[in-house]
């Protein structure tokens, strides 16, 4: 937790009102997220600044895969990567590495300690704390890498007091005490909160998996206010979950996405890094840095992700701000660190990320309709985005018919909000857009056809074409299916009758989203195997191959 902020230009600016989430409404809210809007389209008043630092591991183009970026009260920047490999499990590079504020290296240590770096925090003595998710410990150095403390037993899962299980993250309150959260396999994951006193001593823990109040599925991030309440990003949940030091919950956030990495300043801004949205765990939402107030869970601006509707690609998973204000992105799978400085302060021309986009091509009317503007759709949004979101909307509910085995009115209910999002009757209302996944597949098949019938289309787009409508066509058909299984399903007279039918709904809803190896060869054709998250690649390898922007929305 920093000592201090900048916070002139945060502060004069209106917040974006969040929703209304009172006792109550946390608890309905707790059995369907979907509810709440996604906080897109807010403003951005950042530059990126990239590439930032200087690295033992070489060329840029070879960093690590950042996880977190901390400044310590030494005014230090301090770095948490995976090595080389996105892991450091046989590896000789040094995952912890310590910057001056202007990039310059000063010492990097920490080689041979971990398997999987995961969480990261610097407390207020300037102490450095990292967890390492598969090898089961969280750490603790002086600035200069000197090893102070260490929970947990290196390879050895299991309860405290002597063991952790997949710690993700730690977070230190002002009087030294430990918050570790753990658990990263879903259900099968901890999924719990353990506190440790300032010398090491167990105290207690909390949580267990589940989605209710308490309950977490991979409580990913953990971080403190000035109240010292305790922030949990519980991931897997798409919130954030408020407790006192105890454990007691206090209340539930869904506005900041679905959340990986929290920074809280000392001021109460809070930063939440979005890193997963936008397919099928968090449909409609972008991925990217909201910041807002943790005081009243306003949101207020959306640094966006270079790429916040792709799939195949996570966003910054860890986020820290320095004293300047600047907030810094460690991106993993990108393999990239971001600093975004406050509009201004870097001295570059606040158009010049824009300037690159609008040097390239226009996409053709058919290739547009596909990524980013069909009239017909939904807030005019393309129709790969359309079935992107309808989609995730059909995975959540195919999943809430599962999570009650005995409760045949609950099945039913979310059979017929699956049905919604893949094939709306007239009239009709319920969560999802109203357009159906079924209409959006067909439309991108029928609209990258014509695209590529175009005269003058290039071998390029007549190439990708091909690939794109086999790839929306078998996710139609696949839809299709499910949608008779939901039908089914809630004509089934009998829990006996609705059970299977569940199980095959929840299934083919799986397959739709991320494809599936009907032949076991280790390959998704594109003809009868793939699904809507192969759908966004090969319509992104289009427009990439068009020169245009890679953007569906």
């Amino acid at each position: 937790m920093l000592r201090s902020i900048r916070t002139g230009l945060l502060a004069s600016v209106v917040f974006v009102g969040a929703p209304a989430l009172s006792s109550g409404g946390a608890a309905a809210q707790l059995q369907d997220q979907t509810q709440i809007s996604p906080t897109n389209g807010l403003p951005n008043p950042y530059e990126r600044v990239h590439p930032w630092g200087e690295l033992p591991t070489g060329p840029y183009d070879e960093r690590a895969s950042f996880i977190g970026a901390e400044q310590g009260p030494d005014g230090n920047i301090y770095l948490l990567g995976r090595c080389l490999q996105n892991s450091c499990t046989g590896r000789p590079e040094a995952p912890v590495i310590k910057l001056d504020p202007n990039g310059r290296l000063l010492k990097a240590w920490g080689e041979g300690m971990f398997d999987f770096p995961h969480g990261f925090a610097v407390d207020r003595e300037g102490n450095l704390w990292a967890s390492d998710q598969r090898g089961h410990q969280v750490f603790k150095w002086d600035p200069e890498g000197e090893l102070l403390m260490t929970i947990g037993r290196k390879g050895a899962q299991g309860d405290p007091p002597g063991l952790l299980s997949e710690p993700t993250d730690v977070a230190i309150a002002p009087n030294g005490d430990i918050f570790i959260t753990e658990g990263h396999s879903f259900a099968q994951g901890a999924n719990r909160v353990s506190k440790y006193a300032s010398d090491g001593r167990f105290i207690m823990s909390w949580g267990s998996t589940g989605s209710g109040s308490g309950e977490f599925n991979v409580p990913h991030t953990i971080a403190l206010d000035s109240q010292g309440r305790v922030f949990v990003g519980d991931r897997g949940n798409n919130r954030i979950q408020i407790f006192d030091q105890e454990g007691t919950f206090l209340d539930v956030w869904y506005q900041f996405g679905r959340p990986s990495g929290i920074a809280i300043t000392a001021d109460d801004r809070i930063y939440v890094a979005d890193s997963e949205s936008w397919g099928t765990d968090n449909p409609g939402w972008e991925k990217g840095i909201r910041v807002g107030s943790a005081r009243d869970g306003s949101v207020q601006y959306l640094i966006a992700d270079l790429e916040p509707t792709a799939s195949e690609h996570s966003g910054a998973e860890g986020v820290g701000v320095d004293s300047e204000g600047n907030v810094y992105g460690a991106v993993v799978r990108r393999r990239m660190l971001e600093k975004h400085v406050p509009m201004g302060a870097s001295g570059r021309s606040s158009g010049a990320q824009a300037s690159g986009a609008q040097q390239q091509g226009q996409a053709p009317p058919h290739v547009t309709h596909v990524a980013t503007r069909f009239n017909s759709a939904p807030d005019g949004r393309g129709l790969a985005a359309t079935a992107s979101t309808e989609s995730g909307i059909a995975v959540l509910h195919a999943n809430f018919a599962a999570g009650d085995l005995s409760d045949l009115a609950r099945m039913q209910r979310h059979a017929r909000h699956v049905l919604h999002a893949l094939d709306p009757a007239e009239g009709s209302r319920g969560p999802g857009l109203g357009y159906g996944l079924i209409r959006a597949a067909e439309g991108v098949a029928t609209h990258v056809e014509l695209a590529a019938n175009t005269s003058g289309a290039s071998a390029n787009l007549r190439t990708h074409a091909q690939h794109v409508a086999l790839v929306a066509r078998t996710v139609a058909g696949r839809a299709e299916e499910a949608a008779a299984v939901a039908q089914q399903l809630q004509a089934a007279p009998s829990i006996r009758r609705a059970s299977p039918l569940v199980a095959q709904l929840r299934l083919l809803m799986y397959q739709i989203a991320e494809g599936s190896d009907v032949n076991g060869d280790g390959q998704l054709s594109l003809d009868g195997e793939a699904g809507v998250q192969q759908l966004e690649a090969h319509v992104y390898l289009l427009l990439v191959g068009e020169t245009l922007p890679r953007v569906l929305r």
